[in-house]
């Protein structure tokens, strides 16, 4: 039998999804690795972080210019400088290119409208579809 090909990385989620996470990665075949430790846990980023302010800053690292971003985006230079300012909100599809231009994830350009705001209410009262054990999330995905 050939050894399947396996591959390492690391997630960020919810402590109390930790133990549904570890059954699906475990029934997929996987392994999780037990060197947890609460003090690695992170709180979710605050939304004021979010939009302009983390667009400047991994900008800034990645050692580009709002010309250079804007070239990629196929938008006026003075978007950036409003993205950056809090003066224009930065739509989905900007986000999802300065995602993969900057090697991270869209909703850290975006900041929630209250339609997102919303939802998220609405789930936090049991509105939305949780899974609270491995068995019946495994049922919902037929593995």
């Amino acid at each position: 039998m050939q050894a399947q090909k396996m591959a390492h990385t690391q997630v960020s989620i919810p402590v109390d999804n930790l133990e549904l996470l570890t059954a699906l990665v475990n029934k997929l075949g996987g392994q999780v690795s037990r060197g947890i430790h609460l003090d690695s846990f992170c709180d979710p980023m605050p939304n004021v972080e979010r939009g302009g302010n983390m667009l400047k800053a991994l900008r800034r690292r990645a050692c580009l210019t709002q010309n250079e971003v804007a070239k990629d985006l196929g938008i006026p230079q003075s978007h950036i400088s409003e993205f950056e300012r809090d003066k224009r909100n930065i739509p989905y599809k900007h986000a999802l290119k300065l995602a993969k231009l900057m090697n991270t994830l869209p909703g850290h350009f975006m900041k929630p409208n209250s339609e997102t705001l919303e939802a998220i209410s609405e789930l936090g009262k049991g509105k939305g579809e949780r899974f609270n054990s491995a068995e019946k999330l495994f049922e919902n995905l037929d593995i």
